[in-house]
């Protein structure tokens, strides 16, 4: 049992931090309309440097390392990554855009326990339009090279849910049964947030303002009307948990876009990724969540010393009672009961 993660959930104080988001690099091998990521950031953390602190995360009971970015298979040192956080026997997971899985599959044989593949579109023109790069192919092909090795771990498709896509609901579920993966997810696109790289406005208000990405009132009741039809569809699905999300939490999405026109309440959401979680950039800064400012930079502090700093103890406190306008519009929270945490479900 985690009794330090526990008293994390009812507490502004860290006991402990078991799930961590690194962002290996900023670096990216498309060019996706939501994101903004496409050059390594200058100074990016050294493999010395994440040997350290991964350290200094074992120390602090980390027991799960999400690899993000940009595209965490394009850094050249990322399997020897992966050996450090191997080394301390935590669970890693692999956030890819999948371009490069079929060339680096058997190089990460064992490593993984989830791969968790995003996808734009159900069919190749839908993808690749919104990718900017001929992709769908070769990701599939990926997606097949890393279910054929001899230590496959779960391999999961995650996809945003959006004006140029939203009428594809059926298609991603199919896709997904074809490709044999283990599940699928889906999620409303971010177009308000400076996270993913967006830290102007100008590049925020390209997907957002010119309605390249929200969906107007008639398409939310077309998605609704979809939701719905796929609820009745896919019964077996959600019940096993193939289909990550509830057709109520689905609906939601759909909410989220009436929001975004004025019409509604943002959904209500429950969220305290502050309390059992990091995320921390290529470059060594610490932000409570992927949308959240950050409240440190590891090179000019040490981890536990950022942890239970003035400034995120207050952060957790308003993120509790859903204080924050940003985590009120958020579209990917995190919330870990209580019991899941004294379980050490991470």
């Amino acid at each position: 049992m985690n009794f330090k993660a526990f008293l994390n959930t009812f507490s502004g104080k860290a006991y402990t931090m078991p799930v961590v988001i690194l962002y290996v690099t900023e670096g990216c091998n498309l060019k996706c309309l939501s994101c903004s990521y496409r050059l390594p950031m200058p100074g990016e953390l050294t493999l010395s440097e994440i040997e350290q602190l991964s350290r200094e995360l074992k120390a602090f009971g980390l027991k799960h390392i999400v690899y993000s970015g940009g595209e965490p298979l394009l850094r050249r040192d990322f399997r020897d990554i992966c050996s450090l956080f191997a080394e301390i026997k935590v669970k890693q997971t692999l956030l890819t855009n999948g371009l490069l899985l079929l060339k680096r599959a058997e190089e990460f044989n064992g490593v993984f326990t989830e791969i968790i593949v995003s996808l734009d579109g159900a069919d190749a023109e839908t993808h690749n339009r919104l990718r900017g790069v001929n992709s769908f192919d070769l990701i599939l092909e990926g997606i097949a090279k890393s279910r054929s090795i001899n230590a496959a771990p779960q391999i999961s498709i995650r996809t945003v849910l959006q004006k140029q896509n939203f009428r594809q609901l059926h298609g991603f579920i199919e896709l997904a049964k074809q490709t044999g993966v283990n599940r699928i997810s889906f999620l409303a696109a971010d177009v308000q947030s400076e996270a993913y790289g967006r830290d102007n406005l100008e590049v925020r208000s390209q997907a957002s303002e010119s309605g390249t990405m929200t969906l107007d009132n008639n398409e939310v009741q077309e998605l609704k009307k979809i939701i719905y039809d796929v609820s009745q569809k896919y019964e077996n699905e959600f019940a096993s948990g193939f289909i990550s999300e509830s057709p109520e939490k689905l609906m939601h999405i759909a909410d989220y876009y009436s929001a975004i026109n004025g019409n509604v309440e943002f959904p209500r959401n429950f969220c305290n990724a502050p309390m059992v979680s990091a995320v921390i950039t290529s470059t060594g800064d610490i932000h409570p969540c992927f949308f959240l400012p950050k409240y440190g930079n590891l090179r000019e502090n040490k981890f536990n010393e950022l942890i239970n700093s003035a400034s995120i103890k207050k952060t957790r406190s308003s993120v509790k009672v859903m204080e924050p306008d940003r985590c009120k519009k958020c579209v990917c929270t995190l919330f870990i009961p209580p019991r899941a945490a004294l379980m050490d479900r991470f």
